[in-house]
């Protein structure tokens, strides 16, 4: 592995992979001026790695015709991981460190100034018309295991970028995050039969307390113990343990609550920085037990000391005043 490699490593105390890349560190040198479309790299988009997806107004295009396009699908610069030759893991004790293979890729918006609040139904579809393509090409190879789609917005989500993005990974491992939710689904499921984010959906329903809105394919509410104060939850109504399954009237449903729950983060708390992101069943396996979500996250609080050493999130508002709130907002 070369010194430019990216790779994961290990941590054998809590199970984890880290992933160390140093091509990340790349991007901040390549970061464009907020205040300059001109300077911005995605307004001069044929200056960038060669497109995957072209889509112009909903009609997907050839990749080389970027004639008024609306939305471009493209690899990323300072990928997390690549698609270069496997190569064996390597141990040393309880050191352990591989190669990391797989895809990143970035979703960007045609224009420099709109992000999901101030864009239309049929633009927000569009992106996830490429969410679902980029799924289902994923799944083809072997050591994808998972996909995770997110989307951060300012400084503070981590955005290095001003003009609005989304990316979406391939990656070759389930996180011990995402394991752990993965198997207390399984548990339940095999315990009651029933889906747990189901059995979630209809008692968020039946009590309204945490909803924040619905329309007729997707619920939206603040967990019961969020790990951020005012995040929310999307989730389909009917049991959907792959995104990549959505329906053509679902991503409209789907578009519409997104809209709704970026633009009352943006009219409520006063245009915050936020991160969303998707979780979809693994590709390893079927997962019947799973239900795939979205979670977004306004950024309004800091984590210090006790959050990083304790491992425990902090929210500053009881989640039923945070739906309350939420609800009131356009």
């Amino acid at each position: 592995m070369s010194k430019k490699d990216t790779e994961f490593r290990y941590d054998a105390l809590n199970g984890d992979w880290v992933i160390i890349s140093p091509k990340r560190a790349e991007r901040f040198k390549a970061k464009g001026d907020p205040t300059h479309v001109g300077e911005c790299p995605f307004c001069n988009i044929e200056s960038q790695e060669k497109p995957i997806l072209v889509y112009s107004h909903g009609i997907k295009k050839d990749v080389k015709d970027l004639k008024d396009w609306t939305t471009v699908v493209i690899p990323n610069k300072y990928p997390m991981f690549d698609l270069s030759t496997k190569e064996k893991e390597k141990k040393n004790g309880p050191y352990r460190k591989v190669k990391a293979e797989g895809f990143h890729e970035i979703i960007i918006f045609k224009d420099h100034n709109k992000d999901y609040p101030q864009l239309s139904l049929n633009e927000i579809e569009e992106i996830i018309d490429c969410w679902e393509e980029r799924i289902y090409e994923f799944k083809k190879c072997d050591f994808v295991k998972a996909a995770l789609v997110f989307h951060n917005k300012g400084d503070k989500a981590g955005a290095t970028q001003i003009h609005p993005h989304s990316q979406i990974l391939g990656i070759p491992l389930i996180d011990k995050e995402f394991r752990t939710s993965l198997e207390n689904s399984e548990k339940f499921y095999e315990a009651n039969a029933e889906c747990l984010q189901c059995l979630i959906n209809r008692m968020e329903k039946k009590d309204k307390k945490r909803i924040v809105f619905q329309n007729d394919d997707f619920v939206c509410y603040v967990p019961f113990a969020p790990k951020f104060a005012f995040e929310v939850v999307i989730t389909p109504k009917k049991h959907s343990p792959r995104f990549e399954n959505i329906m053509q009237k679902e991503k409209k449903s789907l578009a519409e609550a997104l809209k709704k729950i970026t633009s009352k983060f943006h009219t409520g708390l006063n245009n915050p920085d936020y991160n969303f992101y998707l979780r979809t069943s693994p590709f390893d396996k079927d997962y019947p037990h799973f239900h795939w979500y979205i979670v977004l996250i306004p950024r309004i609080n800091i984590w210090g000391g006790f959050e990083l050493g304790a491992g425990m999130e902090v929210s500053t508002i009881l989640p039923e005043e945070a739906a309350e709130f939420l609800r009131k907002q356009k």
